[in-house]
């Protein structure tokens, strides 16, 4: 039992010994963690303990039980000591532990908690006012076994009962709908807080609301004294006005700088929340309810972005390319400066589908379509079309974009350049007419040369037969008057003659062959490309074919790996890869079984084709001069006019393309070559 001169936390001395031990109804006096402080001897009659057993320890602990008895205890505690005034439980089954320390005693209570308030009304104390009611209880079991109770008796007892338990069924209710409540309140995903009276003192402060704060004691604490460091932001201030008028108040995206500890650094945070008055049965404010969320990281993200779009700004508008950008589904809502100088228009005019009116009228429908192809399957756009710049007129211009992704593939924008390509077109033009020239030049140089060729080649067989005339006469000389028969004569007939008649034949059909390579160069370069989707798995294996005999023949082996496909002409795809594969198979080593590869890769908009080999290999500083008209490399003991490899490059160049080679002398040679994925041809308006 405390001393007489025992003080609560902030009132007078309380005389305990004097104030119970007159009393026969046991008492019991408990502290707000529920410590027992205090008792007088009824108390000890009716549990059987002794004062030294319990004195300092925990109610639960000193008084074990377990269940809804445990549960219905606590709860009352708790309500008297959250509401500040008493609770009452009509009837509780609670158990104590027998004195020989032999089990437990079956004991039915009826037990009232009041609290005790000191000068600042907090809860220094609570009152327990236990009456054991066991027998009480076990006779009105017993007596309604055997007999039921009835007349003025009965009803007054019924009726005492019945209020008892209707009180105490509220309270279980009350007690479970506030601890759920309370549960949601801590719960919550936003900080929470309840404050009390004009000083706002914190009655209730769920756990996020306390990480926010650096997880401080601020309960029964004044919010001034409990946030120092939040003075001079101005929500002391607001939550005063809120008070005082009751008008609640809303705040978004709030700056509040909070220490985390007390000698920590103030981190800012960004805060959305509420200050919503809490009223009273009178009408007046009693309170304040806070309520928000930390949304630091949304803003630090919102700004981080900002800062980033602000430098891509500054980036796209110091380009020389008009730049542009569209959201997942195709709105463009924003162009870099270079646009808007380009075309003349003022800002914002041609946002979301307003630049297709910028396009030359020829040109329109088709860049529309493949725009919404593009967005439909987020294949990068590419197109050339004519713009229209400020000065009215149309300019050619290559238009490209590419999709960007998130992390689970999904599109988030399209990034796309406009380049004007005016000046290129124009020599484009100029080549093409230069080319044009060439070919007809060509054309007509091959065949006034094969005029002439062709006389030769015909006076050729006439000196052919001659000399079959003019040897059987210098045979008959020989044979009939020895001594004319000259050795000179004999060297001019025998062995000059048909020398030179030989070497006539052979330069006359290389000629031949040379101005037919010519002139199928030059019918090649006139044919119009025609795109068409193409199965290159299939066109290798056309490729394979028509060299199997020679292949098998050798026992060389052709491997087709991945080989993606395109769209582009097939005549030229099967010219560039039949002489590329035919080369690999004619500059084989004999010294080793042959092997040919060919593979490709996706490489964006691009596709990238490789044909491997191991034959006998170039030396690196023939690289360039393979691929030149009528130049050969390495040893000359192949037939060929050293036109293929030219021919290949142009028609890769015609396609959109580039053809390069590595190669080691004795290892192999590598022919790489780059192709659009999609072709498109200037009969398109590309």
């Amino acid at each position: 039992m405390p001393s007489h001169d025992q003080t609560g936390p902030s009132g007078p001395p309380i005389d305990f010994k004097a104030l119970f031990d007159s009393s026969p109804n046991p008492y019991v006096l408990l502290l707000p963690d529920f410590t027992i402080v205090g008792m007088n001897e009824a108390y000890l009659r009716v549990t059987m303990r002794t004062r030294e057993d319990i004195t300092g320890r925990n109610m639960f602990e000193a008084f074990p039980g377990e269940g809804a008895s445990v549960e219905q205890l606590r709860a009352s505690l708790e309500r008297a000591l959250r509401s500040g005034t008493p609770d009452h439980l009509a009837l509780i089954h609670y158990d104590i532990p027998r004195s020989d320390g032999n089990g437990f005693e079956e004991r039915f209570w009826s037990a009232t908690h009041t609290p005790l308030l000191n000068a600042a009304g907090e809860v220094a104390y609570i009152l327990q006012h236990t009456v054991d009611v066991t027998e009480l209880h076990r006779l009105r079991m017993a007596a309604r076994a055997t007999y039921a109770p009835s007349g003025l008796e009965a009803q007054v007892e019924g009726d005492v009962f019945r209020r008892a338990q209707a009180v105490q069924e509220a309270n279980r209710s009350l007690d479970a709908e506030r601890r759920h409540l309370r549960r949601l309140f801590e719960q919550a995903p936003g900080f929470m807080a309840v404050l009390g009276g004009p000083e706002h003192r914190f009655e209730l402060a769920n756990a996020t609301y306390s990480q926010l704060i650096g997880n401080r004691d601020v309960l029964g604490k004044p919010v001034r004294e409990a946030l120092p460091d939040v003075a001079g932001q101005g929500f002391f201030e607001l939550l005063d006005n809120v008070y005082a008028s009751g008008q609640p108040f809303v705040g978004r995206a709030l700056r509040v700088s909070l220490r985390q500890g007390p000698d920590a650094a103030p981190e800012e945070h960004y805060v959305d929340l509420v200050y919503q008055p809490i009223i009273g049965a009178d009408g007046s404010v009693t309170g304040i309810f806070v309520q928000g969320h930390d949304i630091t990281e949304r803003i630090l993200a919102e700004q981080a972005l900002q800062e980033s779009e602000r430098k891509f700004r500054i980036l796209a508008d110091a380009m020389p390319q008009m730049v542009w950008a569209a959201r997942p589904d195709g709105y463009h809502d924003y162009y870099n400066a270079r646009w808007y100088e380009f075309t003349g228009m003022r800002a914002g005019s041609t946002d979301g589908a307003e630049w297709n009116g910028m396009f030359h009228p020829d040109d329109q429908e088709r860049a529309w379509k493949l725009w919404r192809h593009c967005l439909a399957t987020g294949e990068p756009y590419q197109i050339e079309y004519r713009l229209r710049h400020r000065s009215g007129q149309y300019r050619w211009t290559l238009g490209r974009a590419l999709p960007i992704r998130n992390e689970a593939g999904e599109i988030e924008r399209w990034f796309g350049t406009c380049t004007d390509i005016s000046e290129i077109k124009e020599v484009e033009a100029d080549l093409q007419a230069a080319n044009d020239e060439i070919q007809r030049f060509a054309y007509i140089v091959s065949h006034d040369l094969r005029a002439p060729l062709v006389n030769i080649m015909g006076f050729t067989s006439e000196l052919e037969a001659t000399r079959a005339t003019i040897e059987r006469y210098h045979k008959a000389i020989v044979e009939r008057v020895p001594e004319l028969a000259t050795p000179e004569a004999r060297v001019a007939v025998e062995e000059d003659l048909p020398e030179a008649l030989s070497f006539i034949r052979t330069s006359t059909a290389k000629m031949d062959r040379l101005i037919g390579a010519i002139l199928k160069l030059s019918r090649e370069g006139r044919r119009v490309l025609t795109p068409e989707p193409v199965d290159m798995a299939d066109l290798l294996a056309g490729c394979h074919r028509s060299l199997s005999q020679q292949l098998d023949g050798t026992g060389t082996e052709f491997i087709v790996e991945e080989a993606p496909d395109v769209v582009s002409d097939r005549v030229a795809l099967e010219q560039i890869f039949g002489n590329l594969i035919d080369n690999a198979a004619k500059y084989l080593d004999p010294a080793r079984p042959g092997r040919i590869v060919v593979r490709g890769q996706d490489a964006g908009v691009y596709v990238r084709y490789e044909i491997e080999d191991n034959g006998r290999g170039i030396d690196p500083k023939d690289y360039d001069r393979i691929f030149d008209l009528f130049r050969r490399a390495g040893a000359q003991d192949r037939p060929g006019e050293g036109i293929g490899l030219a021919h290949v490059r142009s028609l890769v160049r015609r396609l959109g393309g580039a053809i390069s080679v590595s190669s080691r002398p004795g290892v192999g040679s590598t022919f790489t070559v780059l192709l659009p994925r999609t072709l498109h041809t200037a009969s398109e308006a590309a």
